[in-house]
């Protein structure tokens, strides 16, 4: 169980810090990020941007299987899920 919620807890956290990550390195307009995002919102490119910033848990996802880590990649591949259908309903 506590396997799980690691990989649960890293499974939120990654996508969020590798989305603000790639806004910072990417985004260079006039507007703060957090203006961006709500501008982003009223198209598709928030949700874009929400599978830009899975790509690490889905890189944790091939490493946790290849070391037949189950119950940390459980954890993570919960938080996949989570983010696909946030990203659906927006």
């Amino acid at each position: 169980m506590k396997h799980f919620l690691i990989g649960l807890i890293s499974g939120f956290i990654a996508p969020l810090l590798f989305g603000w990550l790639f806004m910072l390195g990417f985004y260079h307009g006039d507007l703060s990020i957090s203006s961006a995002l709500i501008v982003m919102k009223s198209n598709t490119m928030l949700m874009k941007l929400l599978f830009v910033g899975l790509t690490p848990n889905l890189f944790a996802v091939f490493l946790l299987t290849h070391f037949e880590k189950w119950n940390i990649c459980r954890g993570v591949f919960v938080t996949i899920m989570l983010y696909i259908a946030v990203a659906v309903i927006i």
